[in-house]
């Protein structure tokens, strides 16, 4: 019979290597950088972007309409904003580049490159930092469960 004490349920708590990255003091996002998931979706968008911006330069190179040159520029600004907020899953294009166009140049590449290599970068050395942290904790085991 419960007389009205009710039990706690035991709680279990564990790192996920989760980490808030404040991107230019515009907006915050959490990723696990060492997460194959997130950074397949990092990189396949990085070549997928890559590829459009290449196309974009194309197309815009034949055109003689000035007009439908801005046509062209809001809708693929529209739509590689729509794949970088897929890459974080949480809308982050609007804070961070606001009313200009992603394909603007800041330090010789558009601005959404920048944006995907500075995480990139980050990446790799939290790829490198845990891998330096793992070998350790692996030989530790081993050793433990080989004697």
């Amino acid at each position: 019979m419960n007389m009205g004490v009710e039990k706690q349920m035991p709680e279990i708590k564990f790192d996920t290597g989760l980490v808030v990255y404040d991107i230019n003091g515009q907006c915050q996002v959490s990723f696990n950088p060492t997460d194959s998931a997130f950074v397949e979706r990092l990189f396949n968008t990085f070549d997928t972007l890559d590829q459009k911006q290449e196309a974009y330069k194309a197309e815009i190179e034949k055109m003689g309409d000035k007009r439908k040159i801005f046509e062209v520029a809001r809708a693929r600004d529209a739509e590689m904003r729509e794949m970088i907020d897929g890459v974080f899953s949480v809308p982050i294009s609007e804070r961070l580049f606001g009313g200009m166009n992603v394909y603007a140049l800041a330090d010789g590449l558009p601005v959404w490159c920048n944006l995907l290599l500075a995480v990139m970068d980050h990446v790799d050395s939290a790829f490198a930092r845990e891998q330096k942290r793992t070998n350790p904790r692996i030989a530790k085991y081993t050793a433990k469960y080989h004697t």
